[in-house]
């Protein structure tokens, strides 16, 4: 490889304006994206969630020890939320590499509304693209059940990531993980770009999708709708109407504009490129417009293309343009799609394959380095490189290391002796001795555990020890 990400905190390429999507900084619950502190966040990151080390995302690798992870459920309402591999993420850092504040950017919620063909689908009036190994951008990940693209079927409940790519005079989300939900949320969601606005008007298009807007908040404050303006729109299910005239149609609950903002220090935008210009040097992001005249290119050299995935730093200008000062060609012909670190879970020596992190790992054409005599086992703290694939990370290669101090960890056992004045409780596993656990704020719990009902459960806990205690980023049951 000619270029590889390193999963230690990594400095900014280049000192540059960071760039900031308002919608960290304003969003349900009154986040600032300083952890709750109210400080301004000194930068942000927008990308594609590409492995676990901490969380890396687009090769970039973030401390998420102290980070709160949410989600938007509902108008103004934040809930704790769980990254998973592909999802597409907003990152707020108040000091390099350390993240504050991690938000979960979905593009649609919804029902499928036509089913797989050519690699296409329907969820909103929103053509939904899926990327397989070896395409244009990070291949999709499926979640939730689905093994494959042909799985999803209309009428299933879906949670799409994605980034908005122009073609022609229509946009598409290109997928970058598609996961089947049990049933429809509270609130669907779909992002787009505005389109068919009259002037005076609160009805608009987002692809084929009829949104009717009035008296719902447009958010931020300050904002003004317009034509071409990117926007995340919130709709209760029951105004969504699929079939008839007029439809697809719904009744906006919120409108949310995607804006950019300059702050301080550096970050960066990824995405892929649209209506590119050579002449011009400029192409857009998710209907963000660059201007790259002046940027260094990463590799040395790299061309541009439509569709490329691209990760840009730089400044936003007086009129709303982003000038790029680097692009980095995010391409796995030039470096991993994905890196992973960890400790080795269900390892299963006939399929040669494991989970770590949450992700099921392919180690079957992996080369492994410094690893026992008697080869890969659960439990082994290991670190992967690999190639994405639709069911997570093929590995090319896999190294075993010690536990360095302060790495993520892993560790499953029974919970016991919950003492919720201290936030801490016993974790015995079946081998080794006791751990001392403890939770914080941003700890997030799932498959609907609670401190309280943690005893006597077989759990499993990922975070990072301090001192003699593992301070937990995460807490589930042990499925």
């Amino acid at each position: 490889m000619n270029k590889k990400p390193n999963l230690s905190i990594r400095s900014a390429a280049v000192s540059a304006a960071l760039v900031a999507l308002t919608v960290l900084g304003s969003c349900g619950g009154g986040v600032t994206g300083s952890g709750g502190t109210g400080a301004p966040p000194t930068a942000y990151s927008v990308g594609t969630v590409s492995g676990f080390g901490s969380v890396i995302v687009d090769g970039v690798a973030f401390d998420d020890l102290h980070a709160r992870v949410v989600t938007e459920t509902a108008p103004g309402i934040d809930s704790p939320a769980e990254v998973r591999l592909g999802e597409r993420v907003a990152v707020a850092s108040t000091e390099a590499g350390v993240a504050s504040l991690i938000r979960i950017e979905t593009a649609l919620s919804g029902p499928v509304a036509a089913a797989p063909s050519g690699g296409r689908f329907t969820v909103l009036g929103q053509t939904v693209a899926i990327i397989t190994a070896g395409g244009s951008g990070p291949t999709t990940q499926l979640g939730g059940g689905y093994l494959r693209a042909s799985d999803i079927a209309v009428g299933d409940a879906v949670d799409v990531s994605g980034v908005l790519v122009q073609q022609g005079a229509t946009w598409i989300v290109s997928a970058t993980r598609i996961d089947k939900l049990p049933t429809l949320p509270d609130y669907l969601r779909v992002t787009g770009v505005v389109a068919g606005l009259a002037a005076g008007s609160t009805n608009f298009l987002i692809g084929d999708l009829a949104v009717t807007a009035s008296g719902a908040p447009l958010l931020p404050a300050d904002a003004v709708l317009a034509n071409e303006a990117v926007v995340t729109v919130l709709a209760v299910p029951s105004t969504y109407v699929a079939s008839g005239v007029g439809a697809p149609r719904l009744r906006a609950a919120q409108v949310r504009l995607a804006l950019l903002q300059p702050s301080s220090v550096d970050g960066f935008l990824s995405g892929s490129i649209s209506a590119l210009d050579i002449a011009a040097k400029t192409f857009t992001l998710g209907g963000q417009r660059v201007s790259y005249g002046g940027a260094i290119f990463s590799p040395t050299g790299a061309a541009l293309s439509n569709g490329s995935y691209v990760q840009v730093r730089g400044q936003v200008g007086i009129d709303g343009t982003l000038v790029a000062a680097s692009v980095n060609v995010r391409d796995s012909r030039t470096e991993d799609d994905s890196e992973l670190s960890g400790n080795i879970v269900a390892f299963d020596s006939v399929a040669r394959t494991f989970m770590l992190r949450g992700v099921l790992v392919n180690a079957s054409a992996a080369t492994l380095q410094g690893c026992p005599a008697t080869g890969l086992s659960s439990g082994l703290y290991v670190h992967v490189s690999g190639t994405l694939a639709s069911s997570g990370v093929a590995a090319t290669t896999i190294r075993c290391e010690s536990e360095a101090a302060g790495s993520s960890v892993e560790r499953q056992g029974l919970g016991s002796g919950v003492d919720a004045a201290t936030r801490a409780f016993i974790l015995t596993p079946s081998q080794g001795g006791p751990v001392t656990v403890q939770w914080t704020d941003t700890t997030y719990f799932g498959n609907g555990l609670t401190p309280a009902t943690l005893s006597g459960k077989s759990i499993e806990v990922e975070g990072s020890f301090v001192g003699l205690a593992l301070v937990a980023t995460k807490i589930k049951l042990d499925d």
